[in-house]
């Protein structure tokens, strides 16, 4: 426990150190910006949960965290605290970053070819 509190902490420190010289109206732009980013992924996780309860396909707290922001760890640790059922959870935040890892390649490539001039 005191190994990992002290990595914790110079972790903090060597993170920390690299926003010296940041000014207050950058830290409140990029602290608003990650705000909104939050809400608006809150809600699109909020409206897909209510499709999922309404067809009967999941739970309400299982269908949240499935579909809500954030890292497979965190959501994982949620289902248990929460009791939700893991398997759902993680089957959907695997197949998110499978789909991530394919398809931004292929997203990536169409963009490339879609913004060439043509002439």
């Amino acid at each position: 426990m005191t190994a990992i509190l002290a990595a914790q902490f110079f972790i903090g420190c060597g993170i920390g150190v690299k926003f010296v010289g940041v000014t207050w109206v950058e830290l409140r732009r990029v602290v608003a910006a990650g705000f909104a980013y939050v809400i608006v992924l809150a809600i699109l996780a909020a409206a897909f949960t209510a499709v999922v309860t309404t067809l009967g396909l999941g739970q309400p707290v299982e269908a949240f965290l499935a579909f809500a922001p954030g890292g497979q760890a965190e959501m994982t640790v949620l289902a248990i605290v929460s009791g939700a059922d893991l398997g759902f959870v993680i089957t959907h935040h695997l197949t998110r970053i499978v789909l991530v890892i394919i398809g931004a390649p292929i997203a990536a490539n169409l963009i490339l070819r879609w913004s060439k001039p043509r002439g």
